[in-house]
């Protein structure tokens, strides 16, 4: 599929009738989304980042504690209302450096399932809401077959890269929904477990290892954010050379 020949509307009145029931389903989905960050985003934000807090409040919940993470951790991997890195350590805190990481890992595959079953569902047109054709243009490589496997392990690899609007765009591929899971989940693994190492130390008052771990993870994100950059700008030159 030519991910570039994406276009708003069919002009087969059948088809455009689905397609404008997407929009409006989209909207109501948007507008809920803005209404729930604007509302309950930073109380939510201050909550997830006091890890002591946050390991008390599921531990009231004995047993469903884990399901409960889980349920968290897939939401927020759909719809952005935190970022995932306080999510992560709360989550190193209250299970531990290898339960943090397990308990992250599963939500984000559950959460990362919904969205391509999502994709695949609507189709192009619900995709084209969400992500900006311009972006669309800039993931030449969802293209290349050949080369797909590496890229997408190197995008969820690298901190800093649109990991988000990639797990939107694969539904959308032909490309395998379990060979995509089990891939870009051990890519992800370096980035979590960082973050469940940090949790984890925090839980053992070792405040300084806590510290530098944090510090290193900015530092990596932040360079991860620049390489990306680059290659956004240099594809970009590219296309307005030819």
């Amino acid at each position: 599929m030519n991910l570039k020949n994406i276009k708003l509307f069919s002009h087969n009145k059948q088809e455009r009738a689905q397609q404008i029931g997407v929009i409006a389903t989209s909207g109501i989905f948007i507008t809920s989304f803005v209404l729930c960050y604007i509302k309950f985003g930073p109380q939510v934000l201050d909550f997830i980042s006091d890890t002591e807090r946050f390991k008390g409040w599921l531990d009231s919940y004995g047993n469903l504690r884990k399901v409960i993470f889980i349920g968290i951790r897939a939401f927020q991997t759909v719809i952005k209302i935190i970022p995932a890195e306080p999510l992560e350590i709360g989550s190193g805190y209250a299970f531990g450096t290898w339960g943090g990481l397990f308990y992250c890992m599963l939500g984000t595959e559950i959460g990362s399932l919904f969205i391509i079953t999502i994709t695949k569902f609507f189709g192009t047109k619900a995709v084209n809401l969400f992500v900006s054709e311009e972006k669309i243009n800039s993931l030449e490589f969802l293209q290349n077959k050949e080369k797909l496997s590496a890229s997408l392990f190197i995008i969820y690899l690298i901190p800093g890269t649109p990991k988000d609007v990639v797990t939107y765009l694969i539904g959308i591929t032909d490309y395998n929904i379990w060979k995509f899971l089990i891939l870009t989940g051990i890519a992800r693994i370096p980035s979590i477990i960082t973050s469940t190492v940090c949790g984890a130390a925090l839980g053992e008052k070792k405040y300084m290892l806590s510290a530098v771990i944090f510090i290193s993870t900015v530092v990596v994100g932040l360079i991860g954010i620049k390489l990306y950059s680059r290659y956004e700008k240099n594809v970009h030159n590219k296309q307005c050379s030819i």
